[in-house]
């Protein structure tokens, strides 16, 4: 009389390795979603590969096509692919689909902790020391930002002819720079958001204006402030 006990036996422990298959998928899922939520959107790093291509094209504009480059960045994120990260790669990548002009070096600056913008932590002092540690420069390009243009460092750059390209913040720091013709190309955020209806951008230029402005010394006149 105590043999159907074994059937039951076996449907209640078929079923406790179902319910704790199913706690367990549930905690999974839950997680995922947790972390889905805390990472954000994705990024969209279009418009910053473009201003890596674009800075490109303009430092072979500016040295016909040959020469020594310089390039001052940050060390790379461990936890995530950032903007800067993505305008310092695909600078490279563009220069190299080029014979010339070439990468000399590349500076690497330390990444502050937490989030910020290239909003000129590159001191004045920084910025001399680099360019008098690499006098075979033709052209540096800055993705740190602009610091001050101080009487030394204006005096530095008159003595050669070494061309300045920079991805920098808004302000007066950027204008005084180009009104002095001492930087040649600066990127800026854009001054304002793209009109409604805006068509998808198809050039590399059109993703760079999506969130970028680029300003020369000639073209000064178009800053807000």
């Amino acid at each position: 009389m105590l043999c159907p006990a074994k059937p039951v036996w076996s449907f209640l422990m078929k079923n406790k390795i179902l319910a704790v298959a199913f706690v367990v998928a549930s905690i999974l899922l839950a997680l995922l979603v947790v972390r889905r939520q805390a990472s954000g959107p994705a990024m969209n790093l279009r418009p910053s590969a473009a201003v890596g291509e674009v800075l490109a094209e303009e430092a072979v504009r500016l040295l016909g096509g040959t020469g020594n480059i310089v390039v001052i960045g940050r060390a790379s994120s461990k936890d995530c692919q950032t903007a800067g990260d993505e305008q310092l790669s695909s600078f490279g990548a563009a220069l190299r689909r080029r014979a010339s002009p070439r990468i000399a070096a590349i500076e690497w600056l330390s990444r502050p902790p937490g989030p910020m913008m290239n909003t000129g932590d590159l001191t004045a002092e920084q910025l001399l020391q680099l360019i008098e540690k690499n006098p075979a420069a033709n052209a540096i390009v800055i993705f740190t930002g602009l610091p001050p243009l101080s009487p030394d460092l204006a005096e530095k750059l008159a003595a050669r002819p070494l061309k300045l390209l920079a991805v920098c913040g808004c302000g007066a720091t950027v204008r005084h720079w180009l009104e002095t013709r001492a930087l040649a190309v600066a990127v800026v955020p854009r001054f304002g958001e793209p009109p409604p209806g805006a068509p998808v951008p198809k050039t590399t230029k059109d993703w760079l204006r999506q969130e970028f402005e680029m300003l020369t010394p000639e073209s000064v006149a178009q800053l807000p402030y």
